[in-house]
């Protein structure tokens, strides 16, 4: 049930925000949390991290977008040492609200 709720608010916040839609130029990096991360939250850092063909503790896809958008480079949150670009301030604020339920609840692209 809640998978369900998250999916549908994700939906409803793309269609309101525009997911992929940058409005804004640069972006700082900002820290979005520092609570120590479990080994579940590290192990799908790292995954996702690999997407891209390499370990570089960046991650270019959209988390929000369930990694199956490219991020912005320019639009980026710092989370337990790894960089993750976002497609748009909207998911980027999302992101930041609640970093280890959106890597917990998005499954890594095989």
């Amino acid at each position: 049930m809640k998978r369900i709720f998250f999916l549908a608010t994700l939906t409803l916040s793309v269609a309101v925000l525009g997911c992929g839609q940058n409005t804004e130029t640069a972006t700082t990096v900002a820290p979005t949390t520092a609570e120590p991360a479990s080994e579940a939250t590290l192990v799908a850092l790292h995954k996702a991290d690999l997407l891209d063909g390499s370990e570089d503790h960046v991650i270019s896809k959209c988390y929000v977008c369930e990694l199956g958008m490219d991020g912005n480079k320019e639009i980026t949150c710092e989370v337990h040492g790894y960089t993750a670009h976002l497609c748009s301030e909207g998911c980027r604020t999302h992101f930041e609200a609640s970093p280890e339920e959106v890597i917990a609840s998005t499954k890594i692209p095989e």
